[in-house]
């Protein structure tokens, strides 16, 4: 079964400790995150790197990751997106192809389903056989998921 294996952050090579994401203790106090399952999920508080780490593995990874765009600032952080750089993958069995989405890309999809769905119904049966947005998130995720899992 293809997976990550672990990750390795090298943080003494770091550009910085004082500016997010390096200075978030998530990546300051860990050297080595280790995958023994092929699931695995990151619980944490708001705001403790969870979202940042699997952006940083998507892109090491060289996963697509789904952006809306729309992610303008008025203070940029030169280093946000630069994480991935100090990242060593390692995989069991060969590398993964595929994509990440996050949350609010799953909400923009939902709603332009909804909106296919309207001259189409029939495109809902790819995604469970319901609008995904009139459950709940968690509803709607696992919906979609089920039934790509079906795909061959």
């Amino acid at each position: 079964m293809h997976h990550l294996k672990h990750i390795l952050l090298e943080s003494e090579r770091y550009p910085t400790t004082e500016h997010y994401p390096f200075n978030l203790p998530l990546f300051s106090e860990t050297k080595q995150l280790d995958f023994t399952n092929p699931v695995t999920m990151f619980v944490g508080e708001n705001g403790s790197g969870k979202s940042t780490l699997l952006e940083a593995i998507a892109t090491a990874a060289g996963i697509y990751i789904w952006r809306n765009g729309m992610n303008s600032r008025v203070r940029v952080n030169r280093y946000e997106a630069s994480l991935h750089r100090y990242l060593k993958i390692a995989w069991v069995d060969g590398s993964v192809p595929g994509s990440f989405f996050g949350a609010q890309i799953f909400k923009d999809f939902a709603s332009l389903l909804e909106e296919w769905a309207t001259n189409d119904p029939g495109q809902l049966e790819l995604f469970g056989g319901k609008s995904l947005i009139s459950q709940s998130h968690g509803q709607s995720l696992m919906s979609f998921f089920r039934s790509r899992y079906k795909l061959k």
